[in-house]
């Protein structure tokens, strides 16, 4: 017998951003459709008109791309085409399956129409709260007749879900079997008056009919999984295999509100965060490695070694820290010249003239940098004084290195370095300032950190001796004599 082939979803409802959590589902079913040389499913829940907007969809399907999250079927998206042959994949242009399964539960007496009121149910469920039973639905119309039925006419009706006696146990990857008492449902509706479905009888009748094979997602759905399972086995599917993983909490423990910045995947893009630190440690919110302590993973890597007995039980707190030490890694990990393709567009958008530079010079300048940014936003503050004079210099460092007794001695000393060193470039001006602090008896980090803030306006940025070598010496020179004029004047002392 050949062995079902492994097909996994994600299902989200594009009514707002694409959220870390679903991103985090999305990236368990996609590893482990891929690990499993299985296909992965993008099927859209759009059912709800009010709530559902297409600049939604837009955002969604580029939080996935930006991730690296491809699928293998889907809906029409940008000029992709739609792909696969389990189509359509959005629920609103598959309400025809669910209006054929649900009449085909109604012939089978798996499920009966309802003729009950709004007004009918809000009395059932006072009546409830007065007897303090949980408010569920009487059943009133459970066993009407066919001729009592015939009599309703053409008075509108819902279909409810005929619950069965007994007990639905619910076979969990990670959770384990967990059981649910029928008696604890009452018989819930699965299409309204309307005739539109329920999203309980829509999500089983896809995962049905596109023969899901796995279905991993959060753990909120626990308790609709009963519900799942019940119509799974009355619409005769074969059952699929759930694993439902914890939440994604934000650092107080509490779910990770919408709200939130960074609740919207794409805000990482905008904070300058890479993609594969996103894939990285979203993998860890509920994931471990078989190798104990390990925590950096290239997207390769974690497509070879996931595996869904991995996952844990336990929710994890989202950690900025934890997420900001694998961005840098990542970045560590970036060829020179995949940073520079990268970050250029995050400079240009500052306004800082890339495109009259030489490749080859950003590549040196962005290459000395690799080492220091955590994001890629911090380029700019890291690479801003390349293009333009500093205007000012920093307030704290002013007062550090341009107001000592000793100032302009230690900027007098870094000129004279730069006028000796007899070749231009970072090894020759380092072996020169290390000379000249010597033979002057000056702390060598006194006049780096002076030269420094003389030629950027800063107090931190890259390797000082790798900046002054792709300044230039006549431009480096300008600006350290700059530089001591300014001190001069801010101390009264116009002596040069």
């Amino acid at each position: 017998m050949t062995e079902k082939k492994i097909r996994c979803r994600i299902a989200p409802s594009p009514s707002g951003f694409l959220h870390i959590g679903t991103a985090k589902t999305a990236l368990y079913n996609w590893l482990f459709a891929r690990s499993q040389d299985g296909a992965f499913i993008l099927r859209l829940e759009d059912t709800d008109a009010e709530r559902t907007d297409e600049q939604y969809v837009d955002a969604m399907c580029e939080g996935f791309r930006w991730l690296g999250i491809d699928w293998d079927e889907g809906p029409k998206f940008g000029d992709e085409p739609q792909k696969g042959a389990y189509g359509p994949y959005r629920q609103s242009e598959r309400s025809h399956f669910y209006q054929r399964e649900a009449e085909r539960l109604l012939q089978e007496g798996k499920a009966y129409k309802c003729f009950c009121t709004r007004e009918e149910i809000d009395a059932m469920r006072e009546q409830a709260a007065r007897e303090k039973r949980p408010p569920r639905y009487t059943g009133k119309c459970r066993n009407l007749t066919p001729d009592e039925i015939a009599a309703k006419g053409e008075t509108p009706y819902s279909i409810r879900f005929r619950v069965p006696e007994g007990e639905t146990v619910v076979e969990d990857v990670i959770q384990g079997p967990v059981r649910f008492n029928n008696k604890e449902y009452d018989d819930f509706i699965i299409v309204k008056p309307n005739g539109a479905a329920i999203f309980h009888l829509a999500v089983v009748v896809d995962d049905g009919l596109m023969e899901i094979s796995h279905i991993i997602r959060g753990d909120d759905h626990l308790t609709n999984a009963g519900r799942h399972v019940m119509l799974f086995n009355a619409l005769g599917y074969p059952l699929p295999k759930f694993a439902h993983h914890p939440l994604v909490h934000d650092e107080q423990g509490r779910k990770y509100s919408k709200r939130l910045h960074g609740a919207n995947v794409l805000d990482w893009r905008e904070d300058g965060y890479l993609p594969e630190t996103l894939i990285n440690y979203i993998a860890l919110l509920g994931w471990t490695s078989e190798e104990e302590g390990r925590e950096f993973f290239s997207l390769e890597e974690l497509k070879g070694m996931f595996t869904l007995k991995r996952l844990t039980k336990s929710p994890a707190r989202f950690d900025r820290k934890k997420l900001d030490w694998l961005n840098g890694q990542h970045i560590r990990m970036l060829s020179p010249e995949q940073l520079r393709d990268r970050v250029v567009p995050i400079m240009r958008k500052h306004n800082l003239d890339v495109d009259a530079r030489q490749q080859e010079w950003l590549l040196e300048v962005v290459s000395i940098c690799q080492e220091k940014i955590p994001t890629l936003n911090h380029i700019v503050g890291y690479t801003d004084f390349f293009f333009e004079r500093p205007a000012t210099y920093d307030e704290k460092g002013t007062r550090k290195f341009f107001e000592k007794e000793e100032s302009v001695l230690w900027l007098q000393t870094a000129i004279e370095c730069m006028q000796q060193a007899d070749v231009w470039d970072h090894q020759t001006l380092k072996a020169q300032y290390e000379a000249d602090a010597a033979a002057k008896e000056i702390k060598i980090g006194a006049l780096v950190n002076t030269t420094r803030l003389a030629l950027t306006g800063k107090t931190v940025g890259p390797g000082l001796y790798e900046l002054t070598a792709l300044l230039g010496r006549d431009e480096a020179l300008a600006r350290m004599e700059r530089a001591l004029t300014f001190i001069q004047q801010q101390s009264g002392d116009t002596q040069t």
